[in-house]
């Protein structure tokens, strides 16, 4: 079952281009001697036509002035005669092919031939050059003209010729003319060459013969031990690796033949040992895996032959899709054929004919030029009868054999799927054990079980066609009506029916032989009717638990869902998403702050009290969202971020205390809520505030309601403790509205006692002594401070709002004083404002108020 894979035949697009040494390297020999020729020949045909230029610059030119000088100086000394005789010795130079001396009309005065004399120049000379000539003539300058290609030099220089008779000019010119033949010059150079090209091949000759003998000895013959021993290692003989005597690059290459034989041998014996190894966990697989080509079985493992029934070996050449079932066999050929690869179901034959519903992982892989298809198989009968059960108990509720929410979904659905049928109706009912959980708690859970049994046999028993009952929670039971006819009303009063029959079957008394008690429950219920505008079932199911909790809330038997309910559940949602919206830093969150002051009005302290921009709803107060916060729990992030901006904001006022001096002693006033204060990190939380802050400690008061400490006063205490060593200081607020216990005040250390408004609100009101024996509230409050002071504390009156209750209030003796009659709550920028405006007139507004007019 081993993959063997051949080796690619195509050459990557970087793999170098191989070509047999014993032809290319003596062509390449001759290929690079015949180049070096080439460049020879290149330079001596430079220097050729150096030796040309040069012959023209010197030997040609100086000669060409000789000649003119003497022709000119016989000018002068005589008429002439002598002319031919100098132009004449030119041509006893071989270079020299012919000259003569012609005047200024073009006739020939003088030549190497002495048949030209008298003639004309253009007619007589060859190839004469009429228009240099003329140029040199213009110029009185000698001219050169080479022409290489036709191995000739022709020379010119004007002449000074002596005036005819009779004419009047100044001078008359004539012209030198010297044409040379570089012929042989020629025939010099191409026998240089040819003697230099004679000795290059012979030295290239000798070269090469010794270079093929050495390459042949050297590289050539090693080539081929080396060839010899690949041809042996791809055979798997890793005994006879080559060896190479020497250095270089085939010594290396040797060596590096010899290291990969070792590693093939090493991996040959690793591989066999690792197939040895894979049959062994192939066998032990609980898995079959079976190789086929074509259909045709070419290995299997022993779990295959097992799952089959056949004996060890048996495999081997039989059709696999003899043991495919009739009905799966059409589909498993085309999926073969078509080479697909996955996961499919299939029910497989074994030996007996008997059907094993199976699970086949198909993978194909080319193997040697052969294609071959990897099936495991693996017997699921085990699993879909486990996963039978498993939905059997899935629809089934364990405790009490009711179906169970899954089921009661599952059949609202199919419900809801025939409300479009013409005066067909159906009800949805949940019904609530009251105080279930005192059983559980006084009897046990053993009891509470027997309990829920009897419960569901009681609802079971009272079922008739057209309902269906089921245990969707702990301690509540659904109830599905169909079928009901008629209009919503009087459907609606069938569906009671029904429901009250129910809870009659609850409230009858159940007997708890074990415990010698009989128990008297009851039930609340609530209905919604279908078709309504809900179409999922989980959404009808929370309309009737919603229902049903109103009718707790309203100490009735049933309720029927109204989609009032529903709104004010969404409007609640709502809140809650955009709340969590805000929190998450979108600049809706903001404080204001509310005043708070002595009898003198002036400013000691303020209060941080939150509010919330809505982009849409615009400012909401506290009131509104603040329960709705701790309901979610988003109170805890929300107290977080009041505490954080209201030690900034206290910060940033502590900054300014040259301009604010009002603001060196000021203390911030934070709400706690009850489950803000029992996190387990808010002391972390408030030191890490302060620290990060740098706000002194002393200047921060927490505001703690009787409900957080009646909660756990021990933990309590532990919290107040830590943060007291951390110089926090701590209020009561709404003191006299909770338990008021005076065990709190005597151990918690408290720093401010805050009097609810309730008590300041009915200041001066007249006492309501209708026969429940009002009593006034200003004698309540004189007994709150007077114990308050007896206790060193600190009292503060929240809902100050006349200046009677004022008055009221500094006789009795309090503190500190917070109300509308100060100050609304306000915003950073405006509480600045106003306590500068306040710092110079609040205490004689506040004498006033005291002493009276």
């Amino acid at each position: 079952m081993s993959d063997t894979r051949p080796l690619a035949q195509t050459a990557a697009p970087d793999t170098p281009r191989v070509v047999r040494l014993q032809l290319w390297l003596p062509l390449g020999m001759v290929l690079t001697a015949l180049a070096i020729l080439c460049v020879l020949l290149v330079v001596d045909g430079g220097r050729y036509i150096a030796s040309l230029q040069q012959f023209a610059d010197r030997t040609a030119h100086e000669e060409l002035l000789r000649t003119r000088r003497s022709l000119e100086a016989a000018l002068r000394r005589t008429d002439g005669s002598s002319l031919d005789g100098l132009v004449t010795g030119l041509g006893l130079d071989r270079a020299v092919r012919h000259a003569a001396l012609v005047d200024d009309a073009g006739a020939i005065l003088a030549a190497t031939r002495l048949a030209w004399k008298g003639g004309a120049a253009p007619q007589l000379i060859p190839d004469y050059p009429q228009q240099a000539a003329r140029q040199v003539l213009q110029t009185q300058r000698e001219a050169l003209e080479l022409s290489i290609a036709g191995q000739r030099l022709t020379a010119l220089a004007p002449v000074t010729l002596g005036l005819r008779p009779g004419e009047l000019r100044a001078t008359r010119h004539g012209l030198l003319l010297i044409e040379y033949d570089l012929s042989p010059l020629a025939r010099q150079a191409l026998g240089h060459l040819l003697q230099q090209a004679l000795v290059f091949g012979s030295v290239l000759l000798l070269g090469a013969l010794i270079a093929v003998l050495l390459a042949r000895r050297l590289i050539l013959r090693p080539l081929q031990v080396l060839q010899q021993g690949l041809a042996r290692i791809g055979a798997g003989d890793f005994t006879h690796v080559p060896r190479l005597r020497g250095r270089g690059e085939l010594r290396e290459l040797a060596d590096a033949m010899a290291r990969m034989a070792a590693e093939l041998q090493a991996r040959s014996a690793a591989l066999q040992d690792s197939e040895a190894r894979y049959r062994q966990l192939s066998d032990a697989a609980f898995e079959g895996i079976v190789l086929h080509e074509d259909g045709v079985i070419v290995d299997g493992n022993a779990a295959a032959e097992r799952l089959m029934g056949v004996p060890p070996g048996s495999l081997m050449g039989r059709d696999l899709f003899s043991f495919v079932a009739a009905h799966d066999m059409p589909i498993m050929r085309q999926r073969a054929q078509q080479g697909e690869e996955g996961v499919w179901s299939v029910d497989l034959l074994d030996h007996t004919g008997s059907i094993i519903a199976a699970e086949c992982s198909v993978r194909q892989r080319s193997v040697g030029g052969r294609t071959l298809r990897v099936v495991a198989v693996r017997d699921i009968r085990e699993r879909l009868a486990a996963q039978a059960e498993i939905r059997q108990l899935s629809h089934v509720d364990a405790l009490t054999g009711l179906p169970n929410r899954h089921a009661l979904l599952q059949q609202l659905a199919e419900e809801v799927a025939r409300d479009g049928l013409p005066g067909r109706r159906a009800a949805l009912a949940v019904l609530n054990l009251d105080a279930f959980k005192s059983v559980n708690d006084s009897l046990g859970m053993a009891a509470g079980d027997l309990v829920l049994r009897t419960i569901a046999r009681r609802l079971s028993a009272a079922l008739v066609p057209g309902q269906a009952v089921a245990r969707i929670n702990a301690d509540s039971f659904a109830l599905l009506i169909s079928g009901l006819q008629g209009s919503l009303e009087q459907a609606s009063a069938t569906a009671a029916r029904a429901v009250e029959g129910l809870l009659a079957q609850v409230a009858q008394p159940l007997h708890l032989p074990e415990h010698e008690q009989v128990l008297h429950l009851s039930a609340a219920a609530g209905v919604v009717m279908m078709p309504n505008d809900s179409r999922e079932p989980p959404e009808l199911l929370r309309e009737a638990e919603t229902a049903m909790h109103q009718a707790k809330q309203a100490g009735t038997r049933v309720q029927f869902f109204a989609h009032a309910l529903q709104q004010a559940a969404s409007a609640r949602l709502l809140l809650r998403n955009d709340l969590r919206q805000a929190l998450d830093g979108h600049g809706q969150l903001l404080l204001h702050y509310q005043p708070q002051v002595d009898r003198h009005g002036q400013i000691l302290g303020v209060e941080a009290l939150v509010r919330w921009q809505h982009p849409r709803r615009g400012l909401i107060p506290p009131g509104e969202f603040i329960a709705e916060a701790e309901a979610s729990g988003l109170i805890v992030p929300l107290g977080q971020w009041v505490l954080e901006e209201a030690v900034s904001c206290l910060r940033r006022w502590r900054s300014r205390a040259d301009e604010l001096p009002w603001a060196r002693q000021l203390s911030m006033g934070v709400n706690v809520s009850p489950r803000q204060f029992r996190d387990n990190d808010f002391v972390a939380r408030v030191q890490d505030v302060l620290a990060c802050v740098g706000v002194d400690a002393l200047s921060l008061e927490l505001e703690l309601t009787e409900n957080v400490v009646a909660d756990d006063l021990q933990a309590t205490l532990e919290k107040m403790a830590e943060l007291r060593r951390h110089g926090v200081r701590f209020a009561l607020d709404d003191f006299g509205t909770g338990y008021s216990s005076l065990s709190y005040l005597k151990h918690l250390p408290i720093n401010t006692l805050k009097i609810d408004r309730s008590f300041v609100m009915d200041i001066g009101a007249p006492v309501q002594d209708g026969g429940s024996g009002g009593k006034s509230p200003s004698v309540l409050i004189d007994a709150i401070v007077a114990m308050a002071h007896q206790l060193d504390l600190c009292v503060l009156a929240e809902g100050v709002e006349t200046p009677s209750q004022l008055a009221r209030l500094v006789a009795t003796g309090c503190d500190v004083f917070q109300g509308y009659y100060f100050s609304r709550p306000l915003p950073e920028d405006a509480l600045v404002a106003w306590a500068q405006a306040q710092a110079g007139k609040a205490s004689a507004q506040v004498q006033a108020v005291v002493t009276g007019p």
